[in-house]
C-alpha cells in the first residue's frame, strides 16, 4: 500500500503549547475534550481532523492508559485508517473481511515491503479492537467482530480470533542469551571489548558506564525498559550492602497494568549502577548546572521532601504539590527537580549526556548502536534487544531452579517432576511480577513463594549454563549461546 500527501497523520500535543494560538490543536480539538500533553491525534492531509478517533484518545479509558500504549494505538489506527481510506471506507463501515485481509497485508502480502512480525501485528490489532469497542459503546457503531470470534485487548475474554491474530513470528529468531552470550554482548556492544577480550584502543566511549549499567540492569532484574528507566535515585537501594541480591520497589504507575511490586537486583549490576551515578552521572549534572539547562525545564516539580514511606512535597511556580512516588507516572517523573549546593539536580536516576532526564525511546539508541559494534565484530546471531534481557532473566531463573532442587531432591526426582515444574515457573513468575498464576497461589502462597524466591538468590552463584537445565534448550535456534569457538 502507498499512501499519498492527503493520509491520515499521527500528530502529538506538544508540552506547554498554548491551545487557542495553535491552530493545528484547534483542528483536532472538534468540540470534543480538549488533548493534554503528549496526547496523539489524527490530522488527514487536507487538515481535516478525524473527529471520532480523536475523541477516542481525549477519553477517560485512553487517559488512564500509558504514553507508550497510547503512541502504539495511534500509529497501529492511523495505518488501519489509511487501509481502509485506499477501499474507499470509512472506519464506521469496516467488518470482520477487512481487518483479515489488513492482516494479511501487514504481516504476509509481498507488495507491502513493510511488512511487520507477529508480535507487531498483535499490537496493531488491539489498538484498532479497543478503538472499535470504545465506538460500539459511545457512538454506537457495529461491531467490527462477533463477541464469539475474538479477543478482548486486553486478552483476558473471549475465544482467540485464530484468522485475524498471527502465528508469523519467526520462530528461529534468537529470543534468548544465555549468562555467557549476555556478557559477551555487552563486552562488546557496550564496553567495547574485542572477542577475544583485549581492549580497543581507539574505543572513545560516551556514557559508557550508563550504558553498560543500565543493561544490566535489566538482566539482573528482569524489569521491563521502561520500569528501569522511571527509577529515581531515592527508589535505588543503598550501596554497600553485602548480599549477593537487594530488594527494591517498582511504582504502581511505572509497572505494566499500574500494579507495583517487590524486584530483585544483583550486587554487582547495583554497584555498577552506583558508579555511574557518582561519576558520569555527577559530570552530566555539574555540566548542565554550569549553562543554566535545567532553569528551562517546562513544567518543573522542584521536590523540598522525600519521605521514607515515598511521600514526595515539591513546588511548582510556588504551589505547593503534594503525592507519592509510587502515584507519579514515568512523564511526571521526568520533571523531577531537588536544590542543592550546585544548583537544581534531576531526581531521575538516568541522564542524558547533556544532564537532562533520559526518557525510555532513548535506550533503543543504546541497543542498535551495541548490536552493530557487535556485528561490525564479526559476531553472527548475536542481537540484544531491551524485551530479550527479560525474556533470557528468566530462562536464567529457571534454570536455577532447576539446579537447586533437583540437588535436593534426587531420589524422588522423577516422581514428583511435574510438581518441581510448576514450582520453578511459579517462582519466576513471581520474578517477573506476571500476574497471570492462578489465584490459589497468588493469595495463598504468596509468603511462601517470597521464600523460595530469597532461597533461590541464595544460590545466585551457581553457573546453570553448564546444567542440564539449560540443554534442554540447547538445540533451539531461538537461544543464543557462547558457542566453544567463542569460548
Amino acid at each position: 500500500m502507498h499512501t499519498s500527501g492527503a493520509a491520515w497523520k499521527v500528530h502529538f500535543v506538544v508540552e506547554g503549547h498554548n491551545w487557542p494560538d495553535d491552530p493545528l490543536l484547534e483542528r483536532a480539538d472538534v468540540g470534543r475534550p480538549r488533548l493534554d500533553a503528549g496526547r496523539p491525534f489524527l490530522l488527514h492531509g487536507s487538515g481535516a481532523a478525524h473527529e471520532a478517533v480523536n475523541a477516542f484518545f481525549a477519553s477517560g479509558r485512553m487517559r488512564n492508559l500509558s504514553e507508550g500504549t497510547n503512541r502504539k494505538y495511534a500509529y497501529s489506527l492511523c495505518t488501519w485508517i489509511n487501509f481502509l481510506s485506499l477501499r474507499n471506507k470509512g472506519w464506521d463501515s469496516a467488518v470482520e473481511g477487512d481487518l483479515f485481509d489488513f492482516r494479511f497485508w501487514r504481516t504476509t502480502d509481498f507488495s507491502n515491503d513493510r511488512r511487520v512480525a507477529g508480535s507487531t501485528w498483535q499490537g496493531n490489532r488491539a489498538g484498532i479492537l479497543a478503538f472499535h469497542d470504545w465506538a460500539v459503546d459511545r457512538l454506537g457503531a457495529a461491531r467490527l467482530l462477533p463477541l464469539a470470534e475474538r479477543r478482548t485487548s486486553d486478552g483476558r475474554s473471549g475465544t482467540r480470533d485464530r484468522r485475524s491474530s498471527s502465528t508469523s513470528v519467526r520462530s528461529a529468531d534468537v529470543k534468548w542469551l544465555t549468562p555467557g552470550a549476555f556478557r559477551l554482548w555487552r563486552d562488546v556492544g557496550v564496553h567495547g571489548i574485542s572477542r577475544e577480550g583485549l581492549e580497543r584502543t581507539r574505543w572513545r566511549p560516551r556514557m559508557q558506564g550508563r550504558d553498560a549499567g543500565f543493561v544490566d540492569g535489566l538482566y539482573s532484574t528482569g524489569l521491563r525498559i521502561q520500569e528501569l528507566a522511571s527509577l529515581v535515585v531515592p527508589e535505588l537501594p543503598p550501596a554497600g550492602d553485602g548480599r549477593g541480591f537487594v530488594t527494591a520497589r517498582l511504582a504502581d504507575r511505572c509497572a505494566k497494568g499500574g500494579h507495583g511490586r517487590r524486584f530483585w537486583i544483583g550486587r554487582s549490576a547495583l554497584d555498577g549502577i552506583w558508579d555511574y551515578v557518582e561519576t558520569e552521572r555527577a559530570g552530566s549534572v555539574r555540566s548542565a548546572q554550569d549553562k543554566g539547562l535545567y532553569q528551562r525545564v517546562p513544567g518543573m516539580l522542584v521536590v523540598d521532601e522525600v519521605g521514607s514511606d515515598g511521600s514526595v512535597r515539591a513546588s511548582r511556580a510556588g504551589v505547593v504539590v503534594r503525592s507519592r512516588l509510587r502515584d507519579l507516572s514515568p512523564k511526571d517523573r521526568l520533571k523531577l527537580f531537588k536544590e542543592t549546593d550546585g544548583g537544581l539536580e534531576p531526581l531521575s536516576l538516568w541522564l542524558n549526556e547533556d544532564g537532562l532526564p533520559r526518557g525510555k525511546k532513548a535506550w533503543y539508541t543504546t541497543f542498535r548502536l551495541a548490536n552493530a559494534r557487535v556485528e561490525k565484530g564479526g559476531i553472527e546471531r548475536l542481537k540484544c534487544h531491551p524485551h530479550m534481557l527479560r525474556h533470557s532473566f528468566a530462562l536464567r531463573w529457571y534454570a536455577v531452579g532447576r539446579l537447586v532442587w533437583e540437588r535436593g531432591s534426587r531420589e524422588d526426582r522423577f516422581e514428583d517432576f511435574r510438581e518441581q515444574f510448576g514450582d520453578t515457573w511459579s517462582l519466576v513468575q513471581t520474578m517477573l511480577g506476571h500476574r497471570d498464576v492462578a489465584t490459589t497461589k497468588s493469595i495463598y502462597l504468596e509468603p511462601f513463594l517470597g521464600l523460595d524466591v530469597q532461597f533461590l538468590l541464595a544460590h545466585h552463584a551457581s553457573d546453570p549454563e553448564t546444567g542440564t537445565a539449560f540443554d534442554l534448550v540447547r538445540g533451539d535456534p531461538r537461544v543464543r549461546f557462547l558457542g566453544p569457538e567463542e569460548s
